[in-house]
């Protein structure tokens, strides 16, 4: 299975396997402790609101590692993401005083070159930051490796701010199956068909060979917000909505019960009780990716 996932996900073998119990003939990327579900979730609310349209965790700046080539590790109690620039991965999670944040709640618990470690107080879980091709060891740093730069920024010793609990409670409650499905999404943020078919491609530019993908636009906005078991995902240009639904619903690589089908122009992803409906600008103009794209080639 781990071969499987890898090639899907991008991570290497061993990395794929980290991410799988023993014996498990499931890929691994939903399969983790209840606190991970809740982090990756937030995770999602921080990386996908971006600019003037976003909702209010646009102010985060979390979007912007989407600019860098990253792919997500998903493990059962860790969500670890790899990228060949992790110090500057980093810099947009972490914050270096108290009267400022990036993204509220996160505390540094180990800080090296080629690795952080991050644990979010609100909800116990831990994200790590890893650089390309470093050695994994198996054990955490449940404290600071030596050399570590951890007391440079706000570390685990440090309470939450009178700022980040202002902006923690303006992120609103989500159901046990929403944070279990947009704990999905941010899984996904970059995944590919190994036949090129979709790809949600880091949400940057699609990888060669995906013929079919909407260009990527740089200015567009992203939203992500909604409530309970209601939620919507809006967005301008790459990836697809309909690669973002085949991320999720992929019989191989996606979130199991999950589904997808059209409403009007858009579509809606359903998990549970919980919807979260994918909202593309031109193809809910246009109603169909054909039809965006002919009109690019006009252009």
């Amino acid at each position: 299975m781990a071969t499987v996932r890898a090639r899907y996900t991008g991570e290497t073998l061993q990395q794929a396997q980290a991410g799988i119990a023993r014996g498990a003939r499931n890929h691994g990327l939903d399969t983790c402790a209840p606190r991970q579900h809740a982090l990756r979730a937030f995770l999602a609310l921080a990386v996908y609101n971006r600019n003037s349209e976003g909702a209010p965790p646009r102010w985060w700046g979390a979007h912007t590692i989407t600019a860098y080539t990253i792919h997500v590790s998903a493990r059962f109690d860790d969500c670890v993401i790899f990228t060949d620039t992790p110090w500057n991965v980093a810099h947009y999670f972490l914050s270096r005083q108290a009267e400022e944040y990036v993204v509220p709640g996160l505390r540094a618990v180990c800080a090296c070159l080629d690795h952080y470690r991050l644990l979010h107080v609100p909800t116990g879980a831990v994200l790590t930051i890893r650089g390309e091709g470093t050695y994994e060891d198996q054990r955490t740093c449940a404290e600071p490796c030596p050399g570590s730069i951890h007391e440079r920024y706000l570390s685990v010793g440090n309470p939450l701010t009178a700022a980040e609990e202002s902006e923690l409670d303006t992120v609103p409650p989500a159901s046990q199956s929403a944070q279990v499905l947009l704990a999905g999404l941010f899984t996904r943020t970059v995944l590919s068909a190994p036949d090129r078919s979709w790809t949600t491609g880091g949400w940057y530019y699609a990888p060669p060979g995906v013929r079919s993908a909407i260009p990527y636009q740089y200015s567009g906005s992203r939203m992500l917000w909604g409530s309970g078991d209601h939620w919507m995902l809006r967005w301008t240009g790459f990836p697809n909505a309909e690669f973002i639904a085949s991320a999720l619903t992929d019989e191989t690589i996606g979130l199991a019960g999950a589904t997808a089908e059209p409403s009007g122009n858009d579509l809606v992803v359903r998990y549970g009780d919980t919807e979260l409906r994918l909202v593309e600008y031109h193809r809910h103009l246009l109603g169909s990716t054909p039809l965006i794209l002919s009109k690019v080639r006009q252009e």
